[in-house]
């Protein structure tokens, strides 16, 4: 049973929307994203592979020129960017090099990584040279070509061709297309953090105004209802004083536990009140060390604050301050139940310009599941609470531009930390 009632909390419509958002936005950047990068891979193939047939082309079109003579050889080399041409027996020894080519061919710096057929690459990434060797079919070359060795017939195309290109174009272009989208990439995966932490603070400005809405109709149904309960509560009041003077002694105690209860709805309409009216009130300067000490007497049990208590003057309404630390303490107390009453208070002054009070306790502590709702009005945990003193602990410090903090205490228990503006330190 408590199992379902955790599912049901757990797939509340908010967290459903918020599944939901999540999941389509994150499957909708995921697709992107592999779109994105199957896009660029293509471009880069394209671009790799416009490369290479520019290689092959370069290969076709030197041979033809040197089928064709002296005339259009160095022309064919200049418009394919060729840098370097020579044929070599199989062991690396020129017959015939133009340009940049070796004197020796060094076969160790080359390989057959390349997508290109029968061919051995080498390619230098700083300079944007391709350098090629393919093995050579014999080819008929006219005697008077400028490559004759004698005065006839034809010879023998050399068993090794040579080719040193000039690919910097290519490279810077795929470069480019590779640095494009890599940020290309950078940037959706920014875009798409970006767009979950709007979407994450759009749903608790969602979630904060629909808290601050209802705690304005809370408030205006609190005001209406303090004002009801104080007329008739006032005849109570009246009416109790008479009965109290009236009744026989053995009906005394039934007649003082409705003037027991009647006190605590007082108490009750007057927290309220606090907690409707001006947070501020009227702000003095004020010690907080000895605000502290003055509350301290009123608990019984092991209630103590942490001496030497360093001391700091802070600006704030005398009753709010005692109510904030009253309030702070009961809880701690009230926490004990049932075993022995452990609560400390510290103060310290932090660099940040802010006196720090922690008031710790040994109790029960507080659930994982309620810790959203501490600050709620009227949201309690206890048989007698009210639900109103934390919820006017927290409006207190806000207003005064401080803040409060509960959380687990080590070895058990609970810590509230009460953040406040200095005015000055008292050394």
């Amino acid at each position: 049973m408590e199992g379902r009632k955790r599912d049901a909390k757990k797939w509340t419509p908010d967290r459903k929307e918020a599944l939901v958002t999540t999941s389509v936005v994150t499957l909708s950047f995921i697709i992107f994203l592999v779109l994105l990068i199957m896009m660029g891979s293509i471009i880069v193939s394209s671009e790799s592979l416009r490369l290479e047939n520019a290689v092959e082309r370069a290969f076709s079109e030197v041979v033809v020129a040197l089928q064709q003579g002296e005339k259009t050889f160095p022309d064919t080399m200049s418009d394919k960017n060729v840098l370097g041409f020579g044929y070599y027996t199989p062991t690396g020894i020129p017959i015939f090099i133009w340009g940049d080519a070796y004197r020796v061919l060094p076969f160790s710096g080359f390989s057959d990584s390349s997508d290109l057929s029968d061919t051995l690459v080498s390619f230098n990434r700083d300079t944007g040279v391709i350098e090629c060797l393919r093995y050579a079919q014999s080819i008929s070359l006219d005697p008077e070509n400028i490559f004759r060795r004698s005065g006839r017939g034809a010879i023998e195309f050399p068993d090794i061709i040579y080719l040193s290109f000039d690919a910097s174009g290519f490279v810077e272009r795929i470069t480019v297309m590779r640095t494009v989208a890599f940020f290309s990439v950078a940037a959706v995966i920014i875009i798409y953090f970006i767009t979950m932490h709007i979407i994450r603070q759009n749903r608790k400005f969602r979630e904060a105004l629909r808290r601050q809405e209802s705690l304005v109709r809370l408030g205006e149904a609190a005001r209406t209802l303090t004002h009801e309960i104080k007329n008739p509560l006032s005849a109570i009041t009246i009416q109790l004083a008479i009965l109290k003077r009236e009744v026989r002694p053995e009906v005394l105690p039934d007649v003082m536990v409705i003037d027991h209860e009647a006190s605590r709805l007082r108490q009750l309409t007057d927290k309220v009140s606090d907690y409707l009216r001006n947070p501020v009130g009227q702000a003095v300067e004020l010690d907080l060390a000895e605000a502290v000490r003055d509350i301290v007497p009123v608990f019984r049990g092991k209630v103590r604050l942490m001496e030497p208590a360093p001391s700091a003057v802070v600006r704030f309404d005398r009753d709010k301050l005692r109510s904030v630390v009253e309030n702070l303490m009961k809880n701690a107390v009230e926490s004990c139940d049932g075993m022995e009453v452990d609560v400390e208070a510290e103060i310290i002054n932090g660099r940040d310009g802010f006196a720090h009070l922690y008031i710790r306790d040994r109790g029960c502590g507080i659930k994982k599941e309620d810790m959203e709702r501490i600050f709620d009005p009227f949201f309690t945990t206890k048989i007698h609470g009210s639900g109103v003193g934390l919820a006017i602990c927290q409006r207190f410090l806000s207003a005064a531009g401080g803040t409060l903090r509960l959380y687990p205490r080590d070895g058990g228990g609970t810590t509230a930390e009460a953040v406040i503006p200095e005015t000055r330190s008292i050394l």
